[in-house]
């Protein structure tokens, strides 16, 4: 029988079958952890359980793409079954948003295998004409792939929820095996119909950036909420947060809005007081050492203790002893002279350059040199001229208006979110 692609709507049905499931950090013991699965490829490299990342729960799943790197968590509970139960459902919320991808490029977020380690089906994000899709593929028993995608699986900025369901062939030769995809709970999004894949069962899968994606596409891929099982579902797949106003002092129309949410839902920065956030506050860099030291490990992230010995104006009894020292360990400064580090100095726009790319890339970059005609207000001589310019070419800062970067001002809390949310790709929260 030929391989058929369907658009006919239809609702998943099947006899029930012992369910097996891998909720991906809606436990709340294992919110914050990867430890679970069964393998976790690429742990604290480029794949993190992180707050910024959630969907729904305590935690996402946020993936850094570097190169062709994989980096998932697999599961292989589906094998504990008898191969006799052939069908198998997975569910799972993608944001694509931050996915940098030129057209014909392509990222494998969720593949299976079948008894023997032999591919069985997955999905891909791949972009058209400046759009991304949600992209279905399926194997043969012969080895060949069938794939299908179309207008109907788009995937614009935010979340979205996938469902896929897979069945293999009733007997060998019986050509009737199938892939289904619902995109936001609308059924049969895509189909493949018609599959010689004999009498397969899935024994395991693997979410998140699988083998085989292209080196070109940049960025990160954030997930949550996975649940995998050799059977069909009826369930309703878990709504997504909604993300309220969080400061009194932040409505939806403040000029730094969305990345004030973004960085306070992530647990990067609290407020100025139980309420406010006070975004034209000036930064001190003993904030700065807070902020990006979660932007780097994580909105739960707390270092270890501070020894007060490290700089003489930060004893141990300063709030910020940990984090200052911590900041200096990671080579992101190495204080403000006299073995000082100035924690209630306020952090103007040249220094903040040197943080944040040094917390991006680590202690050991540098960025090219300056070529001087970027700002008017910063030549070649200008202190870390090479580092502002560095951080506008990466589309961090666009300077302070009419052609200048204002490279001695201040940074406020306000602007402080938006240099955060852009270093570290956090999802917006509207």
């Amino acid at each position: 029988m030929d391989l058929k692609i369907s658009k006919k709507p239809a609702k998943y049905w099947m006899a029930a079958a012992p369910l097996l499931l891998g909720s991906l950090f809606t436990n709340p013991v294992l919110a914050c952890s990867t430890a679970a699965w069964s393998h976790v490829e690429n742990p604290e490299v480029t794949l993190f359980a992180r707050p910024e990342s959630r969907c729904t729960g305590g935690c996402g799943l946020r993936i850094k793409l570097d190169g062709t790197q994989p980096a998932y968590v697999e599961d292989d509970t589906p094998g504990n079954l008898a191969e006799s139960v052939t069908s198998y459902y997975a569910k799972f919320h993608v944001d694509t948003t931050w996915l940098n991808m030129s057209d014909g490029k392509k990222v494998t977020v969720f593949s299976t295998t079948a008894s023997g380690g032999a591919p069985a089906f997955g999905l891909q994000v791949v972009q058209v004409n400046g759009k991304k899709y949600a992209h279905i593929f399926a194997y043969r028993d012969n080895g060949t792939e069938v794939a299908t995608n179309s207008a109907a699986s788009e995937l614009p900025d935010g979340w979205h929820t996938i469902e896929l369901m897979w069945n293999a062939a009733s007997a060998a030769g019986a050509n009737d095996g199938s892939l289904t995809l619902a995109l936001d709970d609308i059924d049969n999004t895509l189909s493949l119909t018609g599959l010689d894949n004999d009498t397969l069962a899935i024994f395991t899968s693997r979410l998140g950036v699988i083998d085989g994606n292209d080196a070109t596409v940049t960025g990160n891929l954030h997930l949550d909420a996975f649940t995998s099982q050799r059977t069909a579902s009826t369930t309703t797949p878990e709504a997504c947060i909604t993300y309220g106003q969080l400061f009194a002092d932040i409505p939806s129309w403040h000029t730094f809005y969305s990345w004030i949410q973004s960085i306070g839902y992530a647990s990067i920065a609290s407020g100025c007081t139980a309420t406010n956030y006070c975004a034209n506050n000036n930064v001190t860099r003993a904030q700065m050492a807070v902020f990006l030291e979660r932007g780097m490990n994580g909105g739960d992230y707390q270092p270890p203790a501070g020894s007060g010995s490290q700089f003489d104006d930060v004893p141990g009894s300063h709030w910020a002893v940990s984090w200052v020292e911590k900041f200096a360990a990671d080579g992101i400064t190495t204080g403000c002279g006299g073995n000082n580090f100035c924690p209630e100095n306020n952090v103007d726009r040249t220094q903040m350059a040197v943080f944040l790319l040094r917390a991006k890339y680590g202690a050991a970059y540098t960025p090219p040199p300056a070529t001087g005609t970027m700002f008017n207000d910063v030549s070649t001589s200008t202190p870390n001229a090479a580092w502002i310019e560095q951080l506008a070419s990466e589309g961090i800062t666009g300077g302070c208006g009419d052609g200048n970067y204002c490279p001695t001002s201040p940074v406020t809390r306000g602007q402080m979110a938006v240099f955060v949310q852009r270093s570290f790709d956090l999802p917006l929260r509207n």
